[in-house]
């Protein structure tokens, strides 16, 4: 009893831990995005694309890992990496199927279709088959198949005594009279090219049901038989049905029934055959033909399929019979034959597995080629990649993406390529560095400054000043690379990329110590006059309070002129663009002040940030 208990017990722990399991694993499917499984998908998840489509597609790059083999891997990585327009195609399903249906014979005797109560049934037929898809079109198939037909005639043959020897059937009717029937088993091996249509949806995730049609080409092999004879060997005694027809004893659309009961369904004869047999008796013959089917998707790895093909043979002894009726039509002999072959349709139903395994996908011809792009528009956000391009995570104003160092200190001036600046080259960036324009040739304390004894400073001073009475003469043929300083649109603040050209300016300056030069500041043709008036002040202004500030030049060196816009010509952005700056000549017979007064007092033009 103890034992019942614990095995109950143990059942009912079991059977609850796999119900939570697939609990579980049921919510963690529904909670899958519609495209990646991060933070950033968008809120399109599987339960509201069940509402709008059904089933839903694999997601093209999670999902179906299918990139296997070398050719396939190095495409997906080229494609990935933007170097080739195409994704790899996926590695689909080998399937596997089987079926079974109907089979009817065309020919020389007619089909049994529910006549009689014996055999009243039509051929059938079952078999197997192997397929692979190509294509999201075009797929391939190889099938077997072994069948069953049933013919027989309700209306007496006329072939003449001759014919029927001819047709082997002497020895089985003596009399004049006879009723066709026979019974065929075959073997067909056939190749299908089969082409879907249905999969291409354009607003659909994908379908659950694809059509097909398909050439179809092969072999058969089959064994024809008679029932001409009864259970004691001999022949069927049709005269006196036929005599009971003429009468009226009988009805015509009883005859069937008559001829049910008078055969016992034994199929014992054999009529004639097509010359050349194999495998104990069996003919074989060249098939051709085509079909056309409908699939209908169960679930990702079984299929349930409907067809109905028809086969062209080149045997017209299918049905054991190839003479036309009445016998004796035509001038000759040889006009008694029928000019055309037999043929068979089957009408199948089958079941069609998928072999799925972890690095392939459902058949190519049941998924939607669309659906790769579609799912690359829904992931593409426009807002998000300008984000994405002007990122900046350092706050420097350089984006990641052109900014050579990724981490720079916060409120260090950058260059162009958002690197921190250093202008004395000591290894100590101007943000900390108490001394910003150290003396070269110095070693340099921590806090930037540099460091030395008195009698080599003296020395290093004096070389300093050997090298501008030295460099004297020089000061008038340097003055004419002295460089600009130039703004953005409406603005008066120094961008960082230019104290290298401010620090040029001032070395010359120090370089030439009775030098002095000439500062105009200019502006591009937007705004009236007396605002281009004021910025180009305020740009002047700027830039020479920076230069005596930080490296002590006198202020009375400068003669400092503004003419607002009265220089601009340009009408490019990038022609404008130079004309928003301050210029810098070594005066020759200028004259001026050095620090003129604000042009229109109050007015504000331009921002300093």
């Amino acid at each position: 009893m103890k034992k019942t208990i614990l095995l109950l017990l143990s059942f009912t722990v079991l059977f609850n831990f796999s119900l939570s399991a697939q609990k579980e694993k049921k919510e963690k499917k529904e909670k899958a995005t519609f495209v990646y499984d991060s933070e950033d998908s968008k809120d399109y998840k599987k339960e509201d694309r069940a509402e709008v489509s059904k089933p839903a597609m694999p997601k093209y790059d999670i999902d179906q890992t299918f990139h296997v083999g070398k050719n396939k891997k190095k495409q997906q990585q080229a494609f990935s990496s933007r170097k080739y327009f195409f994704p790899s195609k996926p590695q689909n399903a080998w399937q596997i199927g089987v079926f079974g249906g109907v089979s009817i014979l065309s020919g020389d005797v007619d089909a049994n279709l529910f006549r009689g109560h014996k055999n009243a049934f039509p051929g059938h037929n079952f078999g197997l088959f192997v397929a692979k898809s190509w294509s999201y079109l075009f797929s391939t198939r190889l099938r077997y198949s072994t069948f069953t037909m049933l013919n027989f005639d309700n209306i007496a043959s006329t072939l003449t005594q001759n014919q029927r020897g001819q047709a082997g059937l002497t020895q089985y009717t003596p009399a004049a009279t006879i009723y066709h029937n026979s019974r065929t088993q075959g073997h067909d091996l056939m190749f299908d090219a089969i082409f879907s249509i249905g999969n291409v949806k354009f607003h659909k995730e994908r379908t659950n049901v694809l059509f097909k049609v398909f050439p179809t080409i092969g072999v058969m092999i089959n064994q024809t038989f008679l029932d001409q004879l009864d259970e004691n060997g001999n022949a069927y005694d049709y005269q006196t049905l036929l005599n009971d027809v003429g009468n009226n004893v009988i009805e015509k659309k009883d005859v069937a029934k008559t001829l049910s009961n008078m055969r016992d369904g034994a199929y014992e004869s054999h009529p004639e055959a097509v010359g050349n047999t194999i495998l104990g008796g069996y003919s074989s013959s060249f098939v051709f033909g085509f079909g056309a089917g409908v699939t209908f998707r169960l679930t990702s790895w079984m299929y349930l399929d409907l067809e109905s093909r028809q086969h062209f043979t080149s045997n017209d002894l299918l049905d054991g019979m190839r003479w036309s009726e009445p016998a004796g039509t035509g001038s000759s002999h040889s006009s008694g034959l029928t000019p055309d072959n037999d043929s068979y349709n089957q009408t199948t139903i089958g079941l069609t597995f998928n072999l799925i395994g972890k690095k392939t996908t459902e058949p190519l011809t049941m998924l939607n080629p669309m659906h790769y792009t579609y799912q690359v528009l829904a992931e593409s956000d426009p807002e998000q990649a300008i984000d994405e391009l002007l990122k900046d995570d350092d706050n420097d104003g350089v984006p990641n993406r052109l900014d050579h160092e990724e981490n720079t200190i916060e409120g260090a001036e950058v260059s162009a390529k958002g690197v921190a600046i250093d202008s004395d080259k000591d290894g100590i960036i101007d943000l900390n560095d108490n001394e910003p324009f150290s003396p070269p040739g110095y070693s340099v304390d921590d806090k930037g400054v540099a460091i030395g004894t008195d009698a080599q400073l003296v020395q290093k001073v004096k070389t300093i000043v050997d090298d501008m009475n030295n460099s004297e003469a020089d000061c008038e043929a340097l003055s004419v690379t002295l460089p600009s300083v130039h703004f953005d649109k409406d603005k008066y603040n120094i961008k960082p990329e230019y104290y290298a050209h401010i620090h040029e300016v001032a070395q010359r300056l120090l370089m030439c110590p009775s030098a002095k030069v000439l500062a105009t500041g200019s502006a591009d043709r937007d705004n009236d006059m007396k605002y281009n008036e004021q910025l180009s002040y305020n740009r002047v202004d700027q830039v020479i309070d920076y230069i005596v500030s930080t490296y002590g030049i006198d202020r009375n060196r400068f003669i400092v002129k503004y003419d607002g816009e009265t220089a601009a010509k340009g009408n490019l952005a990038s022609e404008q663009y130079l004309e928003r700056k301050v210029s810098f000549k070594l005066a020759e017979d200028e004259t001026g002040n050095s620090n003129p007064s604000e042009p229109h007092p109050g007015m504000k033009a331009g921002k300093n940030k």
